[in-house]
């Protein structure tokens, strides 16, 4: 008669026991009215406590390699070769000239004629020699020639001319010295001729605010007299070297003046006044 095993007791501990895995192969399922869907088996434990365990590293490579790429794309190589050691040729260094240069050649065919260029002749002639004139106050004045001569003011209005008249004030004389241009109030007044400064003051008695310049004119010591400046307006100083057109002061009233007007004297090494204007408009070539 047989008996039924014992699932218990000694022998029941005694059997050796198995745990069912996961299969190796992927398992293919059916689903109804659709594609066969395959599902991969599921990873071991191990193998994803790996995985993990390499990202770390990964990354690190990743942005070392990045950052090597940078570096090489951005950054100069003399920079990177800086710290070099190794005693190298300059990148400044200047390179060696090697170009040869050829003299210039002309060549002329037979049958054009050759013929000596004339040298034109020309004269040479010095310099006249300058005045020299001593003055109160300045000493002694070297004159230069001077070639330019123009109107100190614009001449198109003027008041009063050269000689006798009818005494315009208390006080005013009844011959002229010289002439009066009415350019207008603050007109810029400038030196006929070049010249040397050897009066400049604003306390000039009738004169009012004046300027005397001395020139050399063909040889001769000519002197020019602005008078009736504005106060302040004095541009120059006694012993100052001036060139024809260089302002000297402003047009004025002070002084013994009824109003704004330039009065120009002119007179010779003897001192005695000449007409300024009939004298500009012979001598004016600028």
């Amino acid at each position: 008669m047989n008996f039924p095993q014992p699932q218990h007791g000694r022998r029941a501990a005694g059997r050796p026991r198995y745990r069912r895995t996961a299969p190796a192969t992927p398992i293919t399922r059916a689903v109804p009215d659709a594609p066969q869907e395959t599902v991969a088996p599921a990873r071991p434990a191990g193998r994803r406590r790996a995985a993990a365990a390499l990202r770390p590293v990964m990354t690190i490579g990743a942005m070392t390699f990045a950052g090597g790429m940078l570096l090489s794309t951005s950054v100069p190589a003399l920079a990177v070769t800086a710290t070099d050691t190794v005693a190298r040729a300059s990148v400044y260094a200047p390179a060696e000239d090697t170009i040869s240069l050829r003299s210039q050649t002309l060549e002329v065919g037979s049958e054009v004629a050759l013929e000596p260029i004339e040298v034109g002749g020309f004269d040479v002639e010095a310099a006249p020699p300058p005045i020299e004139s001593s003055v109160a106050g300045v000493g002694e004045v070297s004159l230069l020639q001077a070639d330019r001569v123009v109107w100190p003011v614009d001449p198109s209005r003027t008041a009063s001319g050269f000689g006798p008249r009818i005494a315009p004030c208390a006080g005013c004389s009844t011959f002229h010295d010289g002439i009066d241009f009415n350019p207008g109030v603050g007109a810029t007044i400038g030196s006929i001729a070049d010249g040397v400064v050897i009066t400049a003051t604003e306390a000039g008695g009738g004169l009012g605010v004046y300027v005397e310049v001395q020139h050399n004119i063909d040889g001769a010591v000519v002197t020019s007299l602005y008078a009736h400046m504005q106060y302040g307006s004095l541009a120059v100083a006694p012993g100052q070297r001036v060139t024809a057109g260089q302002p000297l002061g402003a047009v004025g009233t002070t002084g013994q003046s009824t109003g704004p007007h330039l009065h120009l004297e002119m007179y010779g090494a003897d001192g005695v006044r000449f007409d300024g204007m009939a004298w500009l408009s012979s001598h004016v070539n600028g």
